[in-house]
């Protein structure tokens, strides 16, 4: 296991009761996309970047002008993830335990409260594995220690004003004097 010490997170996705769930499906194989928890992680450091690539967690660099190489640097990042479920061989898929989440005196945190630009402590799980003859390392995320904790606090929500709603029936059915209304519980 490795420790990345010090690392901006971003977009945390780590309720233990809500992995996110892979937009595709599928991966190339064929085989299904699981339910993962996950987080991004920053630094606009080139040596943190050498630091992390020497434990094997490779960012890129997020440019100014995505299209332009030679535009100027923002920050490098990553994603890292750990699966919700998981399979040995020859058995069923079983749920796995989700990303230890803990503040600066490994006492249990909300995950759901880790805000943008939050700094963590990152223990990560590595194993080799090969693909179509190449080797290489698969980082896992298991566990994150706060130790900026920048609290998330979601937008208000903005009520929706009263409108006029306008009913259309199918031709074959007779309109009725007073438009339908949807109980104040639908919204």
């Amino acid at each position: 296991m490795a420790i990345l010490r010090n690392v901006e997170v971003w977009w945390v996705k780590l309720d233990p009761k809500h992995p996110t769930k892979p937009m595709i499906a599928t991966n190339d194989d064929g085989t299904p996309k699981v339910p993962q928890w996950e987080i991004q992680i920053r630094t606009t450091s080139k040596e943190q970047k050498n630091e992390w690539a020497a434990t094997n967690v490779i960012a890129k660099a997020y440019r100014e002008d995505k299209n332009d190489e030679e535009s100027k640097i923002l920050y490098y990042k990553t994603n890292l993830s750990r699966k919700s479920i998981k399979r040995e061989p020859g058995k069923p898929y079983v749920p796995n335990d989700p990303v230890q989440v803990v503040n600066g005196k490994n006492e249990p945190l909300d995950p759901n409260s880790i805000g943008n630009g939050s700094i963590c402590n990152i223990r990560i799980y590595q194993r080799d594995y090969e693909i179509n003859g190449i080797k290489k390392i698969a980082n896992t995320l298991m566990a994150i220690q706060v130790i900026k904790h920048i609290v998330y606090v979601g937008a208000p929500m903005e009520d929706f004003d009263e409108a006029e709603t306008e009913t259309i029936l199918p031709s074959n059915e007779e309109p009725t004097e007073e438009p339908m209304k949807l109980p104040d519980s639908a919204f």
